[in-house]
């Protein structure tokens, strides 16, 4: 009897340790907050004169933005340490009306030489004043960080 209990308890505990881990997710939100397309559409600004603009229509420009605030995936990346520009085109990642994520892909233009790289870009905060970051390293989560600039009255 003594074995059949000790054998109930080791069985407990993983299952109890995993329940709490859903438990914990769930308590700092577990997911990301989102935006809808029409939150992300407009003019958005980071530190040192970044700038990305998403237009209504999907695509992007942007200008200023650090060349290491974006992990290329291409074997010749734009040389040196400076700031990047280009266009292309953006959808929310995973869903048409909400997302935590917002993919860019990149047309061959500004310092993009061909059109394979593309980006994340993960929603910090949804609220009255929306931030994204690009997702340059997994592992901490964050990167350069950009804020939607309020819509002229």
């Amino acid at each position: 009897m003594k074995v059949l209990r000790g054998c109930a308890i080791a069985a407990a505990v993983p299952v109890l340790f995993l329940g709490s881990l859903f438990v914990l997710q769930g308590c700092d939100g577990g997911t990301s907050d989102e935006l809808s397309s029409q939150q992300v559409a407009g003019v958005w600004k980071g530190s040192g004169g970044g700038r990305v603009e998403f237009d209504d229509d999907g695509t992007f420009e942007m200008s200023g933005i650090p060349r290491t605030a974006i992990e290329f995936g291409f074997t010749d990346p734009p040389p040196g340490n400076e700031r990047l520009s280009g266009r292309g085109r953006w959808s929310l990642d995973g869903d048409d009306d909400r997302s935590g994520t917002v993919e860019l892909r990149f047309a061959a233009a500004g310092s993009f030489s061909d059109d394979s790289e593309s980006t994340l870009l993960q929603v910090e905060e949804a609220g009255d004043r929306p931030s994204l970051y690009f997702d340059t390293d997994a592992d901490e989560g964050y990167g350069y960080e950009i804020h939607r600039e309020a819509a002229s009255q």
